[in-house]
């Protein structure tokens, strides 16, 4: 069903591979989402604990928040805020959201991707396809979406 309020809103949009200062911003807004429930869960957790936040419990935690985060972002919009905001969105090949196993396999890539001095985001800059370790892996691409409101 059409959007009344914007009538463009079910046409195809014409998307671009993304450029590495997209993704480093939207990387940077991320980050501080993610900084910001990582407080969250640690003034939860103090009180629960009654102690300094430390330990496997508290780690193990706060990676599970990062793969949700992340996972669930992807899988419903293709898209986490940070990326809205730099109208960027991850798409699988036939420009479909990613699937279940192509966002496993991007969440463990990317870190490997930084570990590696940032080898594999700069990467990127290697190909006209503009994809990075973790994108190749997974077989998604990170597209920009000019037209997009």
């Amino acid at each position: 069903m059409p959007d009344s309020r914007n009538p463009n809103a079910n046409a195809p949009q014409k998307a671009y591979p993304t450029g590495l200062g997209r993704r480093l911003g939207a990387m940077l807004y991320d980050s501080l989402l993610i900084i910001a429930l990582f407080f969250l869960t640690g003034f939860i957790w103090v009180p629960l604990s009654g102690d300094v936040v430390t330990g496997p419990a508290f780690q193990l935690t706060l990676l599970a928040e990062v793969i949700a985060f992340f996972g669930y972002c992807w899988g419903k919009q293709g898209e986490t805020l940070g990326m809205r905001a730099w109208k960027i969105r991850i798409v699988n090949g036939k420009g479909a959201l990613p699937n279940l196993q192509q966002i496993g396999l991007r969440l463990l890539i990317a870190p490997v991707s930084l570990a590696c001095f940032g080898l594999g985001y700069a990467w990127l800059l290697l190909g006209k396809d503009r994809q990075t370790w973790h994108d190749k892996v997974s077989s998604t691409y990170v597209v920009h979406l000019p037209e997009r409101e």
